[in-house]
């Protein structure tokens, strides 16, 4: 006989279970699923490209200068665009648009530059051939684009933080579902119900983010948002606002557009993150004509 830790482990069930399994879910029985198909290495993680990674190991090196890091990023004519376009948008406005990955190096610096190619690279993080969770993957990087535009502006008003860091802590918040809609795929149930989709993904995202971006040796302050971004009740580690408090705000701001979402009719002045933040910056924020902002970011970021 079969025990039930024979089918979660992903060992073969009987018939009469299968039909058992057609019927039901159990989130737990996934949870416990997902953590041993990752640390199997049954599931292919999503990864960084190899061109991204070369140029990160050129930026970090001492001896490297600007015309190192752009004979690296030229080798991908895709990401020597996105560069150029990055360079471009409304992050780093200058007198004239640059043309080419040395002058976008050059305008964005050197020390920038690492931050920008991790965003740039996280494009194709979130990308997928199976079609049975492509629609949900491009929601999800549209989503991440939303929140990392919104945080990078408002970051203008924290002097002591990043804007290329709030950008890249907006797409990389919820880089821990990507994994969770992968196993999905041989859960037919799940891929059925989009409530119930939505109830895994919430609960398990966060912990699995927070393994990914571990396992890629991202600073702490990246780890957090990932680990932290939905815990509206977080107490902070200092009093200054930090990018997990930029995320929550940007976060909360991009779903409520949306009403049928669990953050689309909450009200933001029982957030601490939007507290900190300030009340009375935010609305400015969302007064003011950001939209286009907003959207000449997204677009250097496809």
């Amino acid at each position: 006989m079969q025990t039930q830790h024979d089918q979660i482990w992903g060992r073969p069930a009987s018939r009469g279970q299968e039909n058992d399994q057609s019927e039901k879910f159990d989130p737990k029985a996934f949870a416990l699923e997902l953590r041993d198909a990752i640390q199997k290495n049954q599931i292919k993680l999503p990864t960084l490209p190899a061109l991204s990674l070369e140029a990160l190991l050129v930026v970090n090196d001492a001896g490297s200068c600007m015309a190192d890091v752009a004979k690296v990023i030229t080798k991908d004519t895709s990401m020597a665009a996105r560069l150029v376009r990055y360079a471009n948008s409304p992050l780093y406005r200058g007198t004239r648009n640059v043309a080419s990955v040395k002058a976008a190096i050059t305008r964005i610096g050197i020390d920038a530059v690492r931050h920008a190619i991790l965003s740039l690279a996280m494009r194709d993080v979130f990308t997928t051939a199976i079609k049975s969770i492509q629609v949900r993957m491009e929601a999800l990087w549209r989503h991440s684009v939303s929140v990392a535009s919104k945080a990078a502006l408002l970051c203008e008003h924290f002097p002591h933080l990043n804007r290329d860091e709030a950008m890249l802590a907006g797409l990389i918040h919820d880089v821990g579902a990507i994994p969770i809609l992968l196993k999905a795929k041989d859960h037919q149930l799940l891929l059925d119900d989009e409530k119930k989709l939505d109830k895994v993904v919430y609960a398990l995202h966060m912990s699995v983010g927070k393994f990914m971006l571990t396992l890629w040796n991202f600073d702490p302050a990246m780890i957090d948002v990932a680990a932290t971004h939905d815990k509206l009740d977080r107490d902070p580690p200092g009093e200054q606002v930090d990018y997990v408090d930029l995320v929550q705000v940007a976060n909360v701001l991009s779903h409520q557009q949306h009403e049928s979402h669990r953050y689309g009719k909450m009200d933001p002045h029982t957030i601490p993150a939007f507290q900190r933040v300030g009340i009375d910056l935010i609305e400015a924020f969302m007064q003011r004509a950001a939209g286009e902002d907003e959207s000449h970011i997204s677009a250097a970021l496809h």
